[in-house]
């Protein structure tokens, strides 16, 4: 039987229960529990795909004959655990509290539509290794995904119990005292979040807010009442906005009495919208801190002193509204010893995204007995195509440090650095991994287990081959939308990787360039069979991704010729005029993608980065044809 997340303990018994003959229908028993039966509802759809008919509800204090019951235990503990029996005369779930009840009947879902009508009879014993297992998902760096992409998001966190759901937010949210902060950017709105808190609600979800508060503030500080809050003013130039800038920089001053007014009004609007008893205020990469308006102080005092003294007020914020505070680890983590100054019940989110990460932070922070969460990440920022390979690594270990270091959660995060060109459906495989090892983390002890198991379960396939082919395109190209950004605008930087382009081996980006071909096309092949059996947004979005992969590298080889005068590289493209060609019919078919999930957001700047590539493979061609008819006379 295969399961994400698998199950803690499953005793096989002998029978079958045939669905197809039952006559009994759902007994609630003492549950009272409106969630209850949204879960109930997507079971017997379930069960009405499996055998043609849906069960219905019988009281529990009637002689209606009942196949399914359903019932809460008196017990408290471990929380949101469960049992699940399928006898030859029925099922059974026992529940710790409704949440319990609710992940046993997504237990019996995914089993139903794996094996039909005919169910293998068992005993299971099930529950979570860690109470906190979320998903860190950025809406703010490009994409503001519809509030009906977001719902059903949330669908499939529940299916994998996953319980908690962080939206990154730095101006995608319509604050009504600063309009000019989101005015061009389709932000979610007042009701958008109210709406989906509730929907979250219903799943077993706490959608905990997450605001930046300190940290990466490009756009609230490039407004001109605000930009004497910068800590640096930086000079101008690159494109408006700077996709790079907008991340590497615009730390607010922390010293300056305004900015702390400025933050906590933003809470006091924000935090109200929310159910959850947590908040995220982020506070991470403050790169400019003490580098600009505050360098005397940082000397005297330390860089760790500002920092801090401003993270006590945004706490201290935060509690007004009744929250625990939540923030990122990396900076206070090079000052431990302030970590004593923070309020015990703080949880630090503890992030490391290398397939070689260390336990470096995990250490210490359970050395100061303080409660983190550990967040490894899904690797498809920046990427048309998620780099599941080392996602896998990296998400395994960070998972590892979190039960040796006694970690009360995992958060798996998604992020959408320049741009947010990477595409959800992308990000699902490591996301599930995530649930399925915050869960049980000794399951999947393979990638090729998991990856097994995550095709059966995500896409109905038995062969593996849609997995495969993901985990190869992933791992075919280092050169990523951030670098071709910082290529086509001219930037230098952590994006720009032009000296590796130019050191390549061009036998190794062709046989790149043949494989991404390859992928795309046995995708489109998939499609076209029918034999993808998930939505279809899904495999297109995977196909495309394929397209894009395999441009990139066959730019990679223009580049080489024509940029690096390499004149042995060959043309996979044939002509310039042909690379051209490709990429624009590339953008349409991103363009979109894009707007079936998303609102138009920010994609004028992933398009006009698109034509500023297409404009400088324009001059670089045709250069090379006059120095050719140049030379040629």
């Amino acid at each position: 039987m295969i399961l994400i997340p698998a199950v803690k303990s499953l005793q096989p018994e002998e029978g079958t229960f045939d669905l197809t003959g039952t006559s009994g229908g759902i007994s609630l028993g003492n549950v009272r529990d409106e969630r209850i039966l949204l879960a109930i509802k997507d079971l017997t759809e379930t069960i009405h795909l499996a055998i043609g008919k849906k069960l219905y509800l019988v009281e529990a204090d009637t002689a209606e004959p009942a196949s399914i019951i359903l019932t809460i235990a008196d017990r408290s503990s471990p929380a949101e655990s469960y049992d699940l029996s399928i006898s030859p005369g029925g099922i059974r779930i026992i529940g710790v509290g409704p949440a319990g009840l609710f992940y046993g009947l997504k237990t019996l879902c995914q089993i139903i539509r794996q094996h039909g009508p005919l169910l293998p009879c068992c005993d299971i014993t099930d529950s979570p290794d860690f109470p906190h297992r979320g998903f860190y998902h950025d809406v703010t760096r490009g994409k503001v995904p519809t509030l009906a992409t977001l719902k059903a998001l949330v669908e499939k966190l529940s299916s994998y119990k996953l319980n908690q759901l962080q939206l990154y937010i730095e101006h995608s949210f319509a604050f009504k005292q600063i309009p000019d902060l989101w005015y061009d950017k389709d932000p979610l709105t007042y009701k958008e979040i109210c709406e989906l808190d509730a929907w979250c609600w219903m799943h077993f979800i706490d959608l905990v807010p997450s605001l930046a508060t300190f940290g990466h503030l490009y756009e609230l500080l490039r407004i001109k009442r605000f930009t004497h809050l910068r800590e640096v003013d930086l000079p101008p130039g690159g494109p408006s906005p700077n996709l790079w800038d907008r991340m590497a920089h615009h730390t607010i001053d922390a010293v300056n009495p305004e900015s702390f007014h400025l933050i906590k009004s933003m809470l006091d609007e924000f935090l109200p919208l929310f159910q959850s008893r947590y908040c995220n205020i982020c506070c991470d990469e403050t790169f400019d801190l003490g580098a600009g308006r505050n360098r005397d102080r940082a000397a005297a005092a330390g860089k760790g002193r500002l920092y801090i003294e401003f993270v006590k007020k945004l706490v201290a914020a935060v509690r007004e509204h009744g929250k625990t505070p939540m923030l990122w680890g990396d900076v206070i983590r090079n000052y431990p010893e302030l970590l004593r100054e923070l309020p015990g019940d703080l949880v630090f989110l503890n992030w490391g995204y290398a397939p070689d990460v260390t336990d470096d932070a995990a250490r210490t922070f359970a050395g100061y007995c303080v409660r983190q969460y550990v967040c490894p990440g899904v690797q498809g920022w920046s990427r048309f195509a998620n780099n599941i390979e080392a996602a896998s690594g990296n998400i395994r270990a960070m998972v590892r440090f979190g039960r040796e270091f006694r970690a009360e959660g995992v958060l798996t995060t998604d992020w959408g650095d320049c741009g947010h060109v990477n595409f959800l459906a992308g990000s699902y495989h490591g996301m599930a991994l995530g649930a399925a090892l915050s869960w049980h983390a000794a399951s999947f002890p393979t990638d090729g287990e998991y990856d097994a198991a995550f095709s059966r379960i995500a896409w109905n396939d038995s062969s593996g081959r849609i997995v495969a082919l993901l985990r190869e395109l992933g791992s075919l190209c280092f050169y990523h939308f951030g670098n071709l950004y910082a290529w086509a605008w001219g930037l230098e930087g952590l994006w720009n990787r032009e000296t590796e382009v130019a050191a390549m081996e061009i036998e190794a980006i062709a046989w790149r360039y043949s494989r991404a071909t390859a992928i795309a096309s046995a995708l489109a092949d998939l499609r076209e069979a029918g034999s993808f059996t998930g939505e279809s947004l899904d495999i297109d979005e995977f196909i495309c991704a394929g397209h894009a992969v395999r441009w990139t590298l066959g730019l990679l080889a223009f580049k080489k010729r024509y940029e690096y005068d390499q004149a042995d590289c060959p043309e996979v493209y044939g002509s310039g005029q042909r690379l051209l060609e490709e990429g624009r019919a590339l953008l349409r078919e991103f363009e979109a993608l894009w707007r079936r999930r998303n609102k138009e957001s920010e994609l004028r700047n992933v398009s006009r980065t698109f034509e500023r590539i297409f404009e400088r493979i324009g001059e670089i061609y045709q250069k090379n044809i006059q120095d050719n008819l140049f030379d040629h006379a």
